[in-house]
């Protein structure tokens, strides 16, 4: 990978950018917000000038103490508000002179919320002495204005899951495609932004989360799914914003460690899994928190290493130097080679470390500086089908992600305070096979002969190499101020400066063609070799305010983004590449004219009771396409009848306009419910032109094309029964998703099968009508347990005809698979042991071993015969190639863990 500048070296100039822009941008919110009144318990009259104060927090069930307090005094109607809480729970104490101090216990604060504590004071014959409340937790929040759900450190430790990805997924409203990826109310995968401590960590090649932060160093997890506020930006259907933990002040740490394997019954779809294996599923968590020698300052370490063999195993029956001819018409004349051990390959293999270490400064008591450091490698390899027989020639990917986050806070008095972010995120990425591209090994790509269809490969290899890397240099500041007591102002703006760089080539070997076995690398010039590096530029500002009154809480706030892509595009769109009628570059190629957009969003939430709410939103939503799309084929290469692509850096931003309304409920002391109704016109969004060039080529190229249409409603329900330890969630979503195309090639890909596109809505692949979700969990001082379940209609696919195997384009997505069911088990037993309280925990996932028993191969008994007939059934049967196992779920695994903390 090729060297680059440094986090130092930019550091002036982000710093310089960030305050030149003041005011500027509020990054996503990393605090909530306390307030409520003051009154005298015997007469109901407010107390000005009390005294309330933060004292302490709750961490792990014990009471922390904090270096620096936050509080505020009442007004003249006994009213307060504290600002910048990070989230938590928290011990409040209030205070007034000729009263008795009153403590209210586990206030629980939340990003971006303000959460409600009252206090009343008593005073005679208790002057001196401490009243003692516990704090009960309204189900219902009162200043929700779109829909939101938030899960604590505590909820995600409690789930029977490794990944917070998974906590998203029992959320109201999202679905997971066949494929994994995660959809919000129906919109693409690559809709959804990402932010870590307040800055946007999305991959900007795929808007995929750019580094992992694992459920340890999680304080909150919050995730938008309605009409998010003017502070986020470039999503269209929801926002990920992922708080991360920081050091306390008192030493305390952890460390998890599970094995297992998988326990399932369908050794006839997963080979190889005949045997359970009580270790090919390692994980190992460990976290350690407390002061630093330094005065005001603490520390967190968190860490993460997986180690897993997976479900998916090919058989090494040929090697990629073998090579085999089919070409005699006589079967018993073909020359096979097969020089492997026949030994049980893992085809999906994973290993991960993570980490994560924060330093926290509070250099004052109304200023704190902080450096954040995520931290992620990967190596793994995606299972291939198609070499299943040959598992040693598909190639390895490896991945480095690392997330830099220097962040300055400032309290500037008890109604403003200020944000300053400077942060470097990088991603890396090398896909291949050898490391060096002139290994002789990759000769293999050469003479492995023709390969019959419906046969697995019996030698060769995958030649493709793969190298991308991106780093994003940002700079952010933010201001937020209480205005007046009804109105919290927030104004700011961001820079983003993307360093790309992406490099795809493929290996030639060909005696014939260059007279010698040498490798080569084909020239940037050519088909087989795309590369490129760019820095397209992204700034943003926008300004919002918080209207809360008695009766209504209102969100409004505008948002202006500009983007420069700083590339070119053709002139010519019939010689995109200017090699037919050779021009001067700068007549052949034209710079792209920065974008510009400008999107209001407001939000009302309406509170009809002391238990009731209702809420209603709208807003518009911008998002330039995944910047894979803007750059491919850099070049412009185009040669044959549809076999290539071309990106366009001049698209515009897609576009969403949203609206919603709903209602939250309190049932009684201990079950609410929501009610919200959503709907999504999708214009501009990404899909295809169709060109053709002065030689008759024909190709295809990105265009703001697509449209969609998404409605639906969501149910949740949530009880919490303290007394007895229970804490349970159910959901049902039922939504309508459909759109011009699921793929933004699609209408390439109709082109190239010699099929009329799409003319007309139609559900999205992703398109589960009916889906609902059911979390239970028991807990008490020694033992506890927990069962998630999740239940999806079935997912759309296109009828093919069953003599000509070709896809019905006019059904496209009419068809629905059968429904899915899933349910994950844990529970843990916790003991005293030496001073300690160890928990050992049994993990069961996909506790009935469910299987999509509709996407196992219907073959024509013919098909299968016909295969024989012709003597393929040596390499395998036609069911075999047929049956792929990476399209079912993760089989039944079998965990088991032992967690100590202290």
């Amino acid at each position: 990978m090729r060297s680059r500048p440094r986090l130092p070296l930019v550091l002036p100039i982000l710093l310089a950018s960030a305050l030149a822009l003041i005011p500027c941008h509020v990054f996503a919110q990393t605090s909530g917000k306390v307030a409520g009144q003051v009154i005298d318990a015997q007469t109901n009259e407010p107390l000005p000038g009390a005294s309330v104060i933060i004292r302490s927090k709750i961490e792990n069930g014990k009471e922390v103490g904090m270096k620096a307090l936050q509080g505020a005094a009442t007004d003249g109607e006994g009213e307060y508000f504290i600002l910048n809480v990070r989230p938590g729970t928290y011990i409040i104490e209030a205070s007034f002179i000729g009263y008795a101090t009153t403590v209210q216990q586990g206030v629980r604060v939340q990003v971006d919320r303000t959460s409600t504590v009252d206090f009343r004071l008593s005073g005679e014959g208790l002057v001196g002495e401490e009243v003692i409340v516990t704090a009960e937790r309204s189900l219902v929040t009162k200043d929700l204005t779109s829909s939101s759900a938030k899960v604590s450190s505590e909820e995600l430790e409690a789930l029977p899951i490794d990944d917070f990805s998974d906590a998203l997924q029992l959320q109201a409203g999202i679905t997971t495609g066949l494929d994994g990826s995660l959809h919000i109310r129906g919109g693409r995968s690559s809709e959804i932004q990402y932010y870590v401590d307040g800055i946007a960590v999305s991959n900007p090649f795929t808007n995929g989360l750019a580094v992992p932060v694992e459920n340890n160093a999680i304080a909150e997890l919050e995730v938008i799914s309605g009409t998010f506020n003017a502070e986020y930006g470039q999503a269209m259907s929801g926002i990920v914003n992922i708080v991360t933990r920081e050091g306390s002040e008192t030493f305390s740490g952890s460390f998890s460690g599970d094995v297992g394997g998988f326990a399932t019954s369908n050794t006839d779809i997963f080979q190889d899994l005949g045997g359970y294996s009580a270790t090919s599923q390692q994980n190992y968590e460990a976290s350690f928190s407390g002061p630093l020698p330094l005065p005001n300052m603490t520390f967190y370490l968190s860490g993460r290493l997986t180690d897993q063999q997976n479900w998916l195993f090919g058989e090494r029956r040929f090697l990629p130097s073998d090579s085999s001819s089919f070409q005699a018409t006589n079967p018993d004349d073909w020359n096979i080679v097969a020089t492997g051990d026949g030994a049980a390959v893992a085809m999906n293999p994973f290993e991960s470390m993570s980490g994560q270490g924060k330093v926290t400064w509070q250099v004052t008591p109304t200023f704190k500086a902080s450096y954040n450091l995520l931290a992620n490698t990967t190596t793994g390899r995606n299972y291939n089908h198609a070499f299943r027989l040959n598992p040693d020639g598909v190639p390895t990917s490896e991945t480095a992600s690392y997330n830099h986050l220097l962040k300055f806070e400032q309290t500037l008095g008890t109604r403003s305070f200020y944000n300053l972010n400077l942060a470097l995120y990088v991603n890396e990425l090398d896909n291949r096979l050898f490391e060096d591209p002139n290994d002789e090994r990759y000769t293999s790509v050469f003479g492995r002969g023709i390969q019959p269809q419906f046969v697995f490969e019996t030698g060769g290899l995958i030649p493709d190499v793969l190298n991308r890397d991106s780093r994003t240099y940002a700079a952010r500041f933010d201001f937020t101020t209480q205005l007046t007591k009804s109105n919290l102002v927030k104004l700011g703006a961001e820079v983003r400066y993307h360093d790309l760089f992406f490099e795809f080539f493929r290996i030639e070997v060909d005696p014939i063609r260059f007279g010698t076995y040498e490798r080569f690398i084909p020239p940037v010039t050519s088909l087989n070799n795309d590369t490129y590096s760019v820095n397209p530029l992204e700034i943003a500002a926008f300004i919002q305010d918080k209207i809360e009154i008695q009766d209504l809480i209102v969100n409004v706030g505008l948002r202006l983004d500009y983007f420069d892509p700083q590339s070119v595009i053709p002139t010519d769109l019939r010689d995109p590449s200017n090699r037919i009628f050779v021009g001067p570059a700068d007549e052949a190629f034209e710079d792209v004219d920065p974008k510009i957009q400008l999107s209001p969003r407001l939000g009302l939430a309406f509170p009809i009771t002391e238990r009731g709410v209702i809420h209603a939103s709208y807003g518009q939503f911008f998002q330039i396409p995944e910047f894979a799309r803007l750059y491919e084929n850099p070049e412009f290469e185009v040669v044959g009848v549809f076999s290539e692509f071309v990106g366009n850096a001049n698209l515009d931003a897609q576009r969403t306009d949203m609206y919603e309304i709903g209602v939250q409920q309190q049932l009684n002391d201990f079950s609410a419910v929501d009610v919200t109704m959503f709907y999504r016109d999708v214009r501009n969004l990404l899909g295809t032109d169709l060109f053709e060039t002065y030689r008759a080529d024909f190709y295809g190229r990105y265009a703001n094309d697509d449209y969609g249409a998404v409605r639906g409603v969501t149910v949740a329900l949530d009880v919490v029964v303290r007394e007895m330890g229970v804490s349970a969630g159910a959901d049902y979503t039922y939504q309508a998703a459909k759109g011009i195309a699921s793929d933004p090639k699609q209408e390439f890909f109709d082109a190239a099968g010699r099929n009329e596109g799409a003319v007309s809505l139609a559900p999205l692949n992703w398109d589960a009508r009916h889906s609902g979700n059911l979390f239970v969990s028991y807990n008490t001082p020694s033992w506890g347990a927990s069962v998630v379940s999740r239940a999806t209609s079935g997912f759309p696919f296109t009828p093919r005809n069953a003599q000509t195997g070709s896809s019905f384009v006019e059904l496209r997505n009419r068809a629905r698979y059968r429904g899915s069911f899933f349910v994950d088990l844990r529970a843990y037993y916790q003991f005293d042991l030496a001073g300690f309280t160890p928990q050992v925990f049994i993990r069961l996932d996909n506790a009935f071993d469910t299987v999509r028993r509709d996407f196992l191969p219907r073959l024509d008994p013919r098909e299968e015969a016909a295969h024989l007939a012709n003597g393929l059934g040596v390499v395998n049967t036609r069911y075999d190639f047929a049956l792929n196992p990476a399209a079912q779920p993760v089989p039944r695994t079998l965990r088991f863990g032992l967690k100590v903390g202290f």
